[in-house]
């Protein structure tokens, strides 16, 4: 198209530009960073603000009742501006599109009413964008706040600056010196009402941070439309809409009004510093704590991070001098990274010197980056904080929208660019890359899943002391043959045989007073009552005799000592949770797998499998799955692969001193294809299992399967 779209209406046989809306506003703007003219034009309807440079102005200041030759014409008479057709054609398509014209480019008034209904998202959409941010007007204050600023100007005098600045050094230097109780403050607030009066300090310091703002912006010619709250991802947050601000031609001053509200924050936290050093301990050191930290917190680590759209990023922007940030360093950053990725020889976004360039492609990679992390924590927060089925949906539309929507764009943007990509032979190095990394992903390369073993003997015996004890001998070495029933180790409790003694002496006494009783008519009433209480003195000792004969260890099986605790020697006193020894019958084994509950689903009865012990000396033995437990292990059952012991499977000790696994395995029983040799011990070691061929991608899909339906509850 060679002439940009034009009126009906005919001046001198030449077609008029069509007209601009009377309402609009053409007013000089800040100078570029690199001292070029800007202008704003601003919509008073919308409340919306457009930085234009020199030639759209030229074309502009022009427009009304010419036709697009006679503008042209017109500004390469009067100024050194060479603007093209294209130039008008495109500032016309910027004007229709931003709904600045006074007549649409088809049709009447009418239509505009029609595109405003068909703008309309969906049900859906509507509501998932809400759900992300929604803005609720509460007041609109530029009255109010032109009536009060007289009272609040001494605020923005520099003396006031310079006391606040010694008030705040002042108060750190004094918490310096008592830092200890400054932070144990922070432990009364971990009641209800400490997080009630939290919750209210936090929203009378936002209601100052945004009266900062709004002050600001007033003091210097700005209206101050509409203050309120704004809903992002439900969390409510005060804001106020100083967006008049862009028609001031200074820098500076629109800096000032970004910062306004952080630099409140922070002159609240410095005079509740120094509060707080000279209040007594209660209501008000407390407030004076609150105010101090939540001002410093908020007013520097969230308010400063120019990677969201929070104060930061404003001041950044207007000290730049780089409107719209985030999409100017979005737009370097895509065309960066397609020139490393394709190696296409494109047009940068718009000219800049090569420090600025760098930068802005830093700044966009870093915001990038922190967002993918930031969104990512954010929808595992979600998930968390509700019920599954909701707390899925939502997570589903975090990750959707702030995460996949955006790579998705790309992906699209890199397709429209294929035919130029075919060209470079740097595209082809990135797509064999991808195709490997496809191959890599979907083919089924591997069929055998590792499994964590332990190879032990069966049966086997644990050797504990059945009570606490002093060891006076000791027949089991290391490697010995015992026989069932043989004598392993003696001990001696002194507990034990003082509560013996003093039984003999109460069954005597009990003994002495029966035959009194006896013998005394008087007392033959309470001879049954005595004759009771010796039969449980009886019983009691037996029962210590009992304990004094399980004092001498026996094996209970034939078989081999392993494992023995090297510092068993006379006088060592053993309690009865130390295992200091194993028997083992060395001419059987039984082979132990654990499977975590995303690999449950691959093994089957019969498979054949490998297992290698763990050091290279030992060669590895052909087995058997013979049995797979039907349930997971809820109380972990083979102390050899808990990590507690040194083993690979996480598992964590309850208050019944039970093992319990922090995630859902099961049992697997394998039997030895081959005679194993006799290492006398339990030896770990990992199972290769023969399954059946599975990619990466369908394991992650399973998994996620798995998942979803585990979480949501189906």
């Amino acid at each position: 198209m060679d002439r940009p779209m034009t009126s009906t209406t005919h001046q001198q046989g030449e077609p008029i530009l069509p007209p601009l809306r009377e309402d609009l506003r053409l007013i000089p703007g800040a100078s570029a960073v690199d001292g070029a003219p800007t202008w704003v034009l601003i919509d008073p309807v919308r409340g919306k603000y457009f930085q234009i440079g020199w030639a759209a102005y030229q074309m502009l200041s022009r427009w009304n009742g010419r036709s697009a030759e006679a503008v042209l014409s017109q500004i390469h008479a009067e100024t050194t501006c060479r603007t093209t057709f294209k130039d008008l054609e495109d500032l016309l398509r910027f004007l229709y599109g931003n709904h600045l014209m006074r007549d649409p480019p088809q049709g009447g008034y009418r239509t505009y009413a029609v595109q405003a209904e068909a703008a309309k998202p969906p049900w859906l959409k509507w509501l998932v964008h809400h759900y992300l941010f929604v803005q609720v007007p509460l007041v609109r204050p530029d009255r109010l706040l032109r009536a009060t600023l007289p009272f609040v100007e001494w605020l923005f005098a520099k003396p006031m600056a310079w006391t606040i600045g010694v008030i705040g050094l002042v108060g750190i230097y004094l918490t310096s010196r008592q830092w200890d109780t400054f932070t144990a403050t922070m432990l009364h607030f971990f009641t209800p009402r400490g997080f009630a009066l939290y919750v209210l300090c936090l929203v009378v310091v936002k209601v100052f941070h945004e009266l900062g703002h709004a002050y600001t912006a007033t003091r210097y010619g700005c209206r101050v439309s509409t203050m309120g709250i704004a809903l992002i991802l439900l969390v409510p947050m005060l804001y106020s809409d100083t967006s008049d601000a862009w028609k001031l031609t200074s820098r500076r001053q629109r800096a000032a009004i970004g910062a306004a509200g952080m630099v409140v924050e922070l002159s609240i936290a410095a005079v509740a510093i120094l509060m707080w050093n000279f209040l007594d301990d209660g209501v008000a050191r407390s407030l004076a704590f609150i105010m101090a930290t939540t001002s410093l917190a908020l007013g520097l680590a969230i308010n400063l991070n120019p990677f969201m759209r929070f104060d930061g990023y404003y001041v950044l922007s207007d000290v730049l001098g780089i409107a719209n940030l985030h999409e100017r360093a979005f737009a370097f950053g895509q065309w960066q990274l397609r020139r490393l990725l394709f190696g296409l020889d494109m047009p940068m976004p718009e000219p800049v010197s090569h420090a600025r360039r760098c930068f802005l492609v830093g700044f966009a990679w870093a915001t990038w980056a922190y967002r993918f992390m930031l969104f990512l924590g954010i929808a595992f927060l979600v998930y968390h904080f509700f019920f599954k089925v909701l707390g899925l949906i939502l997570f589903a539309v975090e990750i959707g929208w702030f995460i996949l929507l955006p790579i998705g764009r790309e992906l699209k943007a890199w397709w429209t660019l294929r035919e130029a990509v075919r060209e470079q032979r740097v595209a082809w190095v990135f797509a064999g890359a991808a195709v490997s990394l496809m191959m890599v992903l979907f083919i089924p390369w591997s069929d055998r899943i590792s499994l964590p073993a332990v190879l032990e003997a069966s049966p086997h015996a644990t050797i504990y002391a059945p009570m606490p004890g002093k060891i006076v001998d000791v027949a089991l070495k290391e490697g010995r043959h015992v026989e069932k029933g043989e004598s392993l180790i003696a001990l001696e409790s002194p507990v034990l045989e003082k509560e013996v003694a003093l039984t003999r002496k109460r069954i005597e006494v009990e003994q002495l007073r029966g035959r009194r009783q006896s013998a005394d008519q008087q007392e033959l009433a309470k001879h049954q009552v005595t004759l009771e209480a010796l039969k449980a003195r009886l019983s009691q000792l037996e029962g210590l005799m009992q304990q004094q004969q399980n004092l001498s260890l026996t094996s209970p099986i034939t078989g081999v000592v392993t494992d023995r605790t090297e510092s068993l020697h006379l006088g060592r006193w053993i309690n009865k949770e130390l295992p200091f020894a194993y028997v083992v019958d060395p001419a059987g084994e039984e082979l132990h797998a654990v499977v975590p509950e995303t690999d449950v689903g691959y093994l089957r009865s019969g498979q054949s499998a490998r297992f290698i012990p763990d050091g290279a000396e030992r060669p590895s033995l052909r087995a058997q799955v013979v049995e797979i437990r039907g349930i997971d292990e809820s109380s972990f059952t083979v102390p050899y692969l808990a990590s507690l012991y040194g083993g690979e499977v996480p598992v964590r000790e309850d208050a019944s001193r039970k093992l319990r696994p922090d995630s859902s395995v099961y049992r697997v029983t394998l039997r030895l294809a081959e005679p194993a040799p006799q290492w006398n011990q339990a030896v770990r070691g990992t199972v290769l299992v023969e399954g059946p061929r599975i990619s990466f991608a369908q394991r992650a899909w399973e998994k996620g399967l798995r998942i979803l339906i585990r979480e949501s509850g189906i």
